[in-house]
């Protein structure tokens, strides 16, 4: 599952970034009752989102640092059944917030991870989130490079913003064509987080190059190393994304993967059609002019609505044999 969960602050100052806002006395009012109530909101969605089982792999996105993550993974129910290991990075974005993955080790046995680093050649001053970058062995002997970013914002406009993130989706790319091409047959790349913005977007379409998934492309002899959006506009579903401003649906949280992943030889697969944006009704609320239920935020501004995040969380399943 890959989840953006909106300002995963703890209470304490980080005087190497500007946190201010999310102190007991900042602007949010980030107290540690309210802190608790976020932890355990997050644990609730993951447990939702795993049914019967928690999911193997969690790409988190907005988080601060390895200290929430250790609070989410030891004071929640998460601690006392699913076991999971944390990797997290510690980028340059001004605020502090970084992206994780939480892996299950009894699936997903870790070979290596790389945090990438983004400096834009064409703006010195710009800080943004690093990409990262987890290696694991999966059961079926395969192995299976996970991708975690979150791409620059739309703050300052959308196309104004737009070569920042294109310029991220070039690293990605060449990120997976170089992994690609070293790696044999049973190597294979998924890529998840908060692209601010849909995949038929020029910054990540083309900078990307990664096709709109259809179930028929199983049966297709499509180069291993192609990319393909399992989420994209003409993907049926209810939420009709995973983001909603001001009345408006994006769907910023993506999953992009290779298409060794569909070869119908392969150990393994993914599960046709199985990508979905995750919704329940406890995590929604309901805008005053009607339509399709929105994300619970757990903030509006700085007004405290006490919700789990702005974003839905997305999810999808791999089969192995």
């Amino acid at each position: 599952m890959s989840y953006n969960v909106e300002n995963f602050f703890d209470t304490e100052d980080d005087p190497t970034h500007d946190d201010d806002s999310f102190l007991p006395t900042g602007e949010h009012h980030w107290t540690h009752a309210r802190y608790q109530t976020k932890i355990q909101h997050i644990a609730e969605v993951i447990s939702a989102v795993g049914g019967e089982a928690f999911p193997d792999l969690i790409a988190l996105m907005e988080v601060e640092n390895a200290t929430v993550l250790s609070d989410l993974l030891h004071r929640t129910v998460l601690g006392e059944k699913a076991g999971y290991r944390h990797i997290i990075t510690h980028g340059e974005d001004k605020r502090g917030i970084n992206v994780a993955l939480l892996y299950s080790p009894e699936t997903f046995h870790l070979i290596a991870s790389e945090e990438i680093p983004i400096h834009f050649p064409f703006d010195s001053l710009r800080r943004t989130r690093s990409l990262l970058r987890v290696t694991g062995e999966v059961p079926s002997g395969d192995t299976l490079h996970v991708f975690v970013c979150h791409l620059p914002s739309r703050r300052g406009g959308a196309l104004t913003s737009a070569r920042y993130r294109s310029y991220c989706c070039t690293r990605l790319r060449e990120q997976v064509d170089s992994l690609m091409a070293q790696g044999g047959e049973r190597t294979h790349c998924l890529l998840l987080g908060d692209f601010n913005g849909d995949p038929e977007e020029a910054s990540t379409h083309e900078a990307l190059r990664s096709r709109p998934y259809t179930a028929d492309m199983a049966a297709q002899d499509l180069p291993p190393e192609s990319l393909l959006a399992l989420l994209h506009r003409k993907t049926k579903q209810e939420p009709p994304g995973s983001y909603c401003y001001q009345g408006v649906w994006s769907q910023l949280d993506q999953a992009h993967l290779t298409a060794s992943l569909l070869q119908q030889r392969g150990r393994l697969r993914y599960v046709a059609e199985s990508a979905e944006t995750f919704c329940r009704p406890f995590f929604t609320t309901q805008l005053s002019g009607g339509g399709a239920p929105v994300p619970w935020r757990t903030y509006g501004g700085n007004f405290y609505r006490g919700g789990y995040s702005d974003h839905f969380p997305i999810r999808l399943l791999l089969e192995y044999e």
